[in-house]
């Protein structure tokens, strides 16, 4: 019967268990605007997984989160990173308005752009007056990403494949005290 040394049987196992050791992960990305494509800022913004066809609320970083305001370059904007592929809802809520998209996660970065039309500046209607007031406007701003988005970036996860690993180590160790 043939032997195989040590480090080779090491070797196999680690390389075995490498693909259960990474898992990708991405990023959805997107902008909440009026039907006259005003950016909303300080929208809710939720991601919904589709678990069985039932949305649940996905465990991810800053889930809910509001959109960007004014001060920032992108108003309207939201970001949810280190999610896993999957199926999604994004859901956005101003006011008692909601509005939602749904996206396909395959890895990198999907964009779901939400339009809640109801939106009107609460602002400019918060203090009726009989005098006239001006009215507020908004003008169509071309939206410009100046800076790329961040962009996915494969993470390691913990699961199976760290223990595969260990126990693949532990499996050499006591072939190497058993040959000697």
């Amino acid at each position: 019967m043939m032997r195989l040394p040590a480090a080779a049987v090491i070797l196999l196992f680690v390389l075995a268990s490498a693909p259960a050791m990474a898992q990708e992960y991405g990023s959805v990305t997107g902008i909440v605007t009026s039907a006259n494509n005003a950016a909303i800022p300080g929208a809710t913004v939720t991601l919904w997984a589709i678990v069985d066809g039932v949305p649940v609320l996905a465990v991810v970083p800053n889930n809910p989160q509001y959109t960007s305001n004014f001060s920032s370059s992108l108003p309207g904007a939201y970001v949810f990173t280190g999610v896993q592929p999957g199926l999604y809802n994004v859901t956005a809520q101003w006011g008692e308005s909601w509005f939602y998209a749904q996206v396909n996660l395959t890895g990198g970065t999907a964009t779901a752009n939400i339009v809640i039309p109801e939106y009107v500046d609460v602002l400019a209607i918060k203090e009726p007056t009989p005098v006239p007031t001006p009215k507020t406007y908004y003008t169509y701003v071309p939206v410009r990403v100046s800076s790329p988005l961040p962009q996915a970036t494969a993470a390691r996860s913990p699961g199976f494949g760290t223990l595969l690993a260990l126990l693949s180590l532990l499996v050499a160790v006591l072939l190497l005290k058993r040959s000697k």
